[in-house]
C-alpha cells in the first residue's frame, strides 16, 4: 500500500478527492483503506486507478498500485 500512499502525494491527490471519486463520505474509511485497515473493493480499485492513471498521464495497473 506505500506504493498508492507514494503516487497519491506525488500526484497531489487527497484524501477527500479519493471520498469524492469513491463516492465515500468518510474521511476516516479512506484513511482506514489507506492504511490497510480496511480492504478497497475491486471496483474502488479500479476506479482509484483510473483516475491516477487518467490524471498522471500513467498506465499503472492494480497489481502496481496496491502491492
Amino acid at each position: 500500500m506505500q506504493k498508492l500512499k507514494d503516487i497519491l502525494k506525488e500526484s497531489n491527490i487527497k484524501q477527500a478527492d479519493i471520498a469524492n471519486i469513491l463516492d465515500i463520505k468518510s474521511l476516516s474509511t479512506i484513511n482506514l483503506k489507506l492504511n490497510g485497515k480496511a480492504e478497497f473493493t475491486t471496483k474502488e480499485a479500479r476506479q482509484l486507478k483510473d483516475y491516477i492513471n487518467q490524471r498522471n498521464n500513467s498506465n499503472y495497473t492494480i497489481e502496481e498500485l496496491f502491492e
